[in-house]
């Protein structure tokens, strides 16, 4: 659920950092239908949904607004500003009266983050893709760029979602960069990049990925 706190604003949750309980503005079901939306204007058909989306993936906040109130009666611009600023995993970004998707294109944009300069990054897999990606290099086949992780321990738990039986793959992103792979940081957890040639890719050893202490 999306709430307002009257001294810090949007947030995600039963309360705020501050303690605070805030006033509602969407339920559950409400942000997860809203969330949908955005995602499917911002990161694979906006042109379906008449939006208008520049090469970086930009498109008209207000415009947007209209799409989400067109679809949902309850949905404003104003919802989806609380969307964007309350997402904890930093998805979307407002820039002026413009807004776009940070990272998860199926169409073609070309994003202007900054440039990646960790030496290693990390991609989640299950055993099969694993030994695929080894052969083949690391690929998108539905996005636009490949999302890789920062550490060892995120990888692992995104791939925990796909498969009980997790591999991490260790990207060189320091020589894959040196060759010419375009590399761009999104925020603290995802990369996203290029398509990394196998021979700068490698298997981590299971004793090497820090897990989740049991309790």
């Amino acid at each position: 659920m999306i709430k307002r706190c009257p001294q810090h604003g949007f947030f995600r949750g039963e309360h705020c950092e501050c303690g605070s309980s805030g006033q509602l503005l969407l339920d559950e079901t409400k942000t997860e239908q809203l969330g949908r939306l955005v995602a499917g204007g911002l990161r694979h058909f906006p042109v379906d949904l008449g939006l208008e989306m520049d090469s970086r993936g930009w498109v008209d906040l207000a415009k947007l607004g209209l799409v989400v109130q067109n679809r949902h009666h309850w949905a404003s611009k104003e919802l989806v500003i609380a969307l964007v600023e309350s997402d904890s995993k930093q998805r979307y970004e407002i820039l002026n009266d413009k807004v776009r998707a940070r990272y998860g294109h199926s169409v073609n944009v070309e994003l202007d983050h900054p440039e990646n300069m960790l030496p290693m990054l990390y991609y989640g897999a299950s055993e099969e893709e694993a030994d695929r990606i080894l052969e083949i290099g690391l690929k998108s086949a539905s996005q636009k760029y490949v999302h890789l992780s920062t550490t060892p321990e995120k990888a692992w738990h995104v791939a925990t979602f796909r498969t009980g039986n997790p591999r991490v793959i260790k990207a060189d992103a320091a020589l894959a960069r040196a060759a010419g792979v375009k590399m761009m940081t999104v925020n603290d957890d995802i990369v996203i990049s290029e398509t990394i040639p196998a021979r700068f890719l490698c298997i981590l050893a299971a004793s090497d990925i820090p897990k989740p202490e049991k309790h």
